[in-house]
């Protein structure tokens, strides 16, 4: 059985028009509020995309980012820590975005959560 080539386009592989977020999933860490797991599937393409991911805080400023050029993967879980002094009380905000220089942006997605509070 050929192996998986991450350098070769699936044959079930979509055009950058057709790429989209099969799942944008955020996981706060309970031990650590500044801490969020972000898990990511796309559907399979067969150009490689460029993904950001921006979180906001509740009065809309940006906290962490992340910019991911000519992904590979099309599953992916990373840790994005949020940069702030103090934890907002409130809803955060992430904003995914699926990306090609020739094609702009192809596919957006918005997940609101709470991040825990860390103890006094």
């Amino acid at each position: 059985m050929p192996r998986w080539n991450p350098m070769q386009p699936p044959e079930d592989g979509l055009p950058p028009a057709e790429v989209r977020f099969m799942e944008v999933r955020v996981e706060p860490w309970p031990e650590d509020a500044r801490k969020v797991r972000v898990h990511l599937q796309l559907t399979p393409f067969l150009e490689r995309p460029n993904i950001e991911v921006i979180i906001t805080d509740p009065q809309e400023e940006e906290v962490a980012s992340i910019y991911i050029v000519e992904s590979i993967d099309d599953r992916m879980t990373f840790t994005m820590h949020i940069r702030t002094p103090e934890m907002a009380r409130g809803p955060y905000t992430l904003n995914a975005s699926l990306n090609y220089p020739e094609a702009g942006m192809v596919a957006q997605e918005r997940v609101m959560f709470e991040a825990p509070h860390a103890s006094a």
